[in-house]
């Protein structure tokens, strides 16, 4: 009887990090699974004495952002309070998330948005925007925050990583485009890049990212953009009641202790993120 051949999984789906890369992660961040348990729980019972913030957040998630903020209690802290109160300071980006909703319908059949399957040998998560349509009457740049805020918010789901690529693919963008952004919704999202800008025809992108990390759009090796678009976002709509769901849980300022600024640095939750812009 001949060997039965494992069923493989498409090249374009998201693959999480393996146990063994997590150990790894956790060992060059200096921590491990008793530190991540007791920093949860002083970050719950942190999060549970703060009045004006509901306790409406999983373990798996505090433990991602306390990763992603490089074990750095003091920006988890930061992050949820921003993570509660920027849904009542930018609402038209962080509220009524719908995957299947006509703000991210507009914004994906305009551009797209891509999270690479694998991550690299280095441990970093690669995600690539771009697809965008060179006729720039459709820009909404609040629509297009909601959708990058979904996700930003995929990575805290799925993901274990180092650190974030994103790679904003600027092949179409013109000075329409730039007359149309709103500078207090990119503020909105900032949140500490370095920042490498590569020339068309170049190959200085590769030195970052190796190709089989990349599209082929981009000269990569690991298949076309579009399938990897769709697949973020079909695990999006996965997800939809949960996004809409999120609406409930807000900060309520009304309850702020007095003593309490985290509100005042709202970009204080930086991750590791590398920006790499391909014109």
């Amino acid at each position: 009887m001949p060997a039965r051949i494992p069923t493989m999984t498409h090249d374009h789906n998201f693959v999480p990090a393996t146990p063994e890369q997590v150990e790894t992660i956790r060992k060059q961040l200096g921590t491990d699974e008793e530190d991540i348990k007791k920093t949860i729980a002083s970050l719950r019972d942190w999060l549970r004495m703060q009045p004006h913030l509901p306790d409406a957040i999983d373990d798996a998630h505090i433990e991602r952002m306390y990763i992603h903020c490089k074990c750095s209690t003091e920006k988890v802290k930061k992050g949820l309070d921003a993570y509660f109160s920027m849904r009542n300071r930018y609402p038209e980006i962080l509220m009524n998330r719908d995957p299947l909703g006509p703000d991210i319908k507009h914004t994906t059949k305009h551009m797209k948005f891509a999270v690479m399957p694998r991550l690299t040998k280095e441990l970093y998560r690669v995600h690539i925007i771009g697809g965008i349509d060179p006729d720039p009457t459709w820009v909404s740049w609040p629509k297009h925050g909601k959708t990058a805020s979904i996700a930003i918010e995929m990575m805290y789901f799925d993901d274990y990583s180092l650190g974030d690529v994103i790679i904003y693919d600027m092949t179409n963008l013109n000075a329409g485009h730039i007359l149309r952004t709103d500078i207090n919704i990119i503020r909105a999202l900032e949140i500490g890049y370095k920042v490498h800008v590569h020339l068309p025809g170049s190959t200085t992108l590769f030195d970052h990212v190796p190709k089989e990390y990349l599209p082929d759009e981009l000269g990569g090796t690991a298949g076309p953009f579009d399938k990897f678009a769709y697949e973020f976002i079909g695990r999006a709509e996965k997800k939809r009641y949960w996004f809409m769901e999120q609406d409930r849980y807000t900060s309520d300022e009304s309850k702020r202790p007095p003593d309490n600024h985290y509100t005042d640095d709202m970009y204080g939750v930086a991750g590791s993120f590398k920006k790499l812009s391909v014109d």
